[in-house]
């Protein structure tokens, strides 16, 4: 597998987890398109701080 092989399967997946860390961030109520730019940002850490740090926001009604 040469480099560009490499990049095109690591871009993916860096894209493809920014996606993931979106959906569960508006599955907690947090802004999606937010959550979906750190992530781009931060990769797989923001999605562990997302899942595993931070509750789920409560709504008051």
């Amino acid at each position: 597998m040469d480099w560009q092989q490499t990049a095109s399967v690591g871009s993916a997946v860096w894209l493809s987890v920014a996606l993931i860390a979106s959906v569960l961030a508006g599955m907690q109520g947090r802004g999606k398109l937010w959550w979906f730019f750190i992530t781009l940002l931060f990769g797989p850490f923001a999605l562990f701080f997302l899942a595993v740090w931070t509750k789920p926001l409560t709504r008051r009604d």
